[in-house]
């Protein structure tokens, strides 16, 4: 699924480009939309556990917005992993990753349940690239 995330004014640093911690708000944004998609089927509570960036390009001041893809990368027992992949047209401009880990009412890690895994299993933009 790819959201398109409008960069906003605040997220400017001094040298007129996007400020590196404004990068994981641009993949917070597309994330929350695909979990708008899919939260429905998700029961519960998740947090994220991990979050990592690699900055491939800068994003200058003046862009208007960053297509973010989200994609299912990795599912696991109790948690599951995103990956995101930021584009500016068709430039390449970061890549990062998190780790969801889903809890009971208890806040405790619990596992994922058939109909979660299926979701996430059947999520069409699981096959993007890493790089």
């Amino acid at each position: 699924m790819t959201i398109p995330v409008q960069v906003r004014f605040a997220d400017l640093d001094p040298l007129n480009h996007v400020n590196n911690v404004a990068f994981y708000t641009l993949m917070e944004t597309a994330r929350i939309a695909f979990f708008r998609t899919i939260a429905p089927a998700l029961s519960g509570h998740f947090v994220v556990a991990r979050s990592e960036c690699d900055y491939v390009a800068e994003i200058r001041g003046g862009t208007p917005s960053v297509d973010v893809t989200v994609s299912v990368e990795k599912i696991g027992r109790t948690s599951f992993a995103l990956l995101h992949e930021l584009r500016v047209g068709a430039q390449l401009v970061g890549v990062g990753r998190t780790v969801q880990v889903v809890l009971d009412d208890d806040r405790r890690p619990r596992p994922l349940n058939d109909q979660e895994r299926a979701l996430l299993e059947g999520d069409d933009s699981t096959s993007s690239s890493a790089r």
